[in-house]
């Protein structure tokens, strides 16, 4: 139908243009042109008319295959396997490496000495190993000596020296440690009355202490935590005394839950002794410590444990066995404040080890008694407010043979221990603040004050009634140290053999400077001036200390 409709549209168009161009010669002859009609003409359009093709004849010849001939020669193929090596490829590139920084010294060892007033040489040395994670050893050497003192010159002269070797090993799982000591005290008993014609060498006394021990513990906190230890310490003084002491201990924890754990802690003293006129029997103290922490609510700590003790005293004692409560508890009163409480007893082991460090001018043959604490209750707050440490409490103590230091009745320069027999009531309050503000200052100071009832005793013999101490350093541009201290007791009393009176001990009140000045970070200069008040306090009666003392001397880290 489209081509029927195209050919009737072809043939309609032809037609218009075949009457365009028969009507042009008329519009070309002017003469002509007039008025006129246009003729009637009819067009007629016949669409009944078909065209017919005929139809192609389509015959193809198909072309026929050429004979193939062959190829000659013939073609053969041969596969042969090709195989090839290629020398290695070493690039010459080498790699950016950052310069490794170097490991910062550690100046852990010096080495200190210096020159006083009142021939006093000075030296003090610290060695030991550095980054070794496996091992460290080392020594510490210290003398501080004076030729010369407050009373006679020569004869209140006095010497500490002390020589300390110590080392350990870590292994994967535990870790074992010993140590060996010597320690010398050496002084006069200068407290003789003024005037009094004296031999030097029958007033000199020096106590040299040999010591020896060993422990092993775990190196990592684990569910079961241990130490063991073990020492041997001999004393012996400058006319007959001699005292061994073996001491053996063990300390462990085991936890139990997340927030519990059984503790069990154990100690044993082997204590021997013999003067001119005293061999006392071997004295033993055992004691068994077990218990159990845990957390009954929130935040509140708890330790429930008794303490349990052998010993063979023979000072009043109706029984060898004893046994004493250990309950503590602790609860914090937010992120940095904490209270305390705890109600405890024990045996406190007295020796003459212990005596001889405390007081130095004791007399021979004097009786040494343990001390049977048969109940304490202490408690107090601890914390911290910004940079300020802070601490506060009291302990209320009964103690039963307890022991003060009395001067001889026959030598007013010598001291007798006397033991209390009856019940003493000891109460202390306390209370300290610490500062530390990054190395520029630091600072501690801790007050304490004590009140005794005595038993059997009128006074507790040259026990003071309150102490001060106050230790701070101040760094000045990392050139300038300065060093300040102050000891500060009094209200000790002590009875007068020369008028059998009780006399009241002044005040104690001594001032310590030193300023240091660093050269380099390995040297330094340094000036110290003791007891600036040159103040002559006595901490036990007849016995006045030095005066002013000053000290100038070097000291080398490395």
């Amino acid at each position: 139908m489209k081509l029927e409709t195209d050919i009737a549209k072809f043939i309609k168009s032809t037609l218009l243009v075949t009457m365009l161009v028969g009507a042009l010669p008329g519009l070309a002859q002017p003469e002509k042109w007039g008025e006129g009609e246009i003729e009637t003409v009819e067009i007629e359009i016949v669409k009944e008319k078909q065209i017919v093709l005929p139809k192609a004849n389509r015959n193809f010849e198909k072309v026929a295959p050429r004979p193939a001939e062959p190829i000659k020669p013939a073609i053969t193929y041969d596969f042969t396997n090709l195989r090839f090596t290629t020398p290695d490829f070493n690039p010459s590139i080498r790699p950016l490496r950052l310069k490794q920084e170097e490991i910062p010294k550690i100046y852990g060892n010096y080495i200190s000495a210096g020159v006083g007033n009142y021939l006093s040489p000075y030296l003090d040395a610290y060695l030991t190993t550095k980054r070794d994670k496996k091992k460290f050893y080392g020594m510490k050497f210290f003398h501080h000596s004076f030729g010369e003192g407050p009373v006679d010159d020569k004869n209140s002269g006095s010497s500490n020296t002390q020589v300390h070797l110590f080392g350990k090993t870590f292994g994967k799982s535990a870790s074992t440690g010993g140590f060996m000591n010597y320690d010398r005290i050496g002084t006069y008993f200068y407290g003789y009355t003024p005037g009094t014609d004296i031999n030097r060498d029958l007033i000199k006394q020096t106590y040299s202490i040999v010591s020896l021990g060993t422990q092993l513990q775990n190196v990592t906190t684990g569910d079961f935590n241990y130490e063991l230890r073990g020492s041997f310490s001999y004393l012996i003084d400058h006319y007959a005394a001699r005292e061994s002491e073996v001491a053996l201990g063990f300390t462990s924890d085991y936890k139990v839950t997340k927030n519990s754990k059984l503790l069990l802690n154990s100690n044993y003293f082997l204590i021997t002794r013999k003067d001119e006129l005293v061999e006392a029997k071997p004295r033993h103290i055992f004691k068994v410590n077990g218990g159990y922490q845990f957390f009954p609510i929130e935040h509140l700590s708890l330790t429930a444990a008794a303490t349990v003790v052998l010993e063979n005293d023979t000072i009043g004692k109706d029984k060898s066995i004893h046994i004493f409560p250990d309950l503590r508890a602790t609860y914090p009163l937010g992120k940095s404040v904490e209270v305390y409480a705890g109600l405890t007893g024990d045996i406190d082991k007295v020796s003459l080890h212990t005596l001889a460090r405390e007081n130095a001018w004791l007399n021979a043959n004097i009786g040494i008694f343990n001390t049977n604490r048969t109940i304490e209750f202490n408690g107090g707050l601890k914390g911290k407010l910004g940079k300020l440490a802070v601490g506060t409490g009291f302990a209320f103590a009964n103690l039963k043979d307890f022991y003060y230091y009395q001067n001889d009745q026959t030598d007013r320069s010598r001291f007798v221990t006397v033991f209390d027999e009856g019940n003493t009531g000891r109460t202390t309050l306390f209370a300290e603040v610490g500062l530390n503000q990054a190395e520029a200052v630091r600072m501690m100071v801790r007050g304490d004050y004590y009140m005794y009832s005595t038993g059997n005793e009128p006074e507790a013999w040259h026990r003071p009634r309150y102490r001060v101490a106050v230790n701070s350093s101040y760094n000045l541009y990392s050139k300038l140290l300065f060093n300040v201290d102050l000891a500060a007791q009094g209200g000790a009393k002590a009875l007068d053999v020369d008028s059998d009176t009780i006399v009241e001990l002044d005040a104690a009140f001594d001032l310590n400077v030193k300023a240091s000045y660093f050269i380099s970070k390995q040297f330094s200069v340094f000036v110290k001036g003791s007891n600036l008040l040159s103040n002559d306090y006595q901490l036990y009666l007849n016995y006045p200390v030095r005066g002013l003392q000053v000290m100038g001397g070097i000291t080398w880290v490395f």
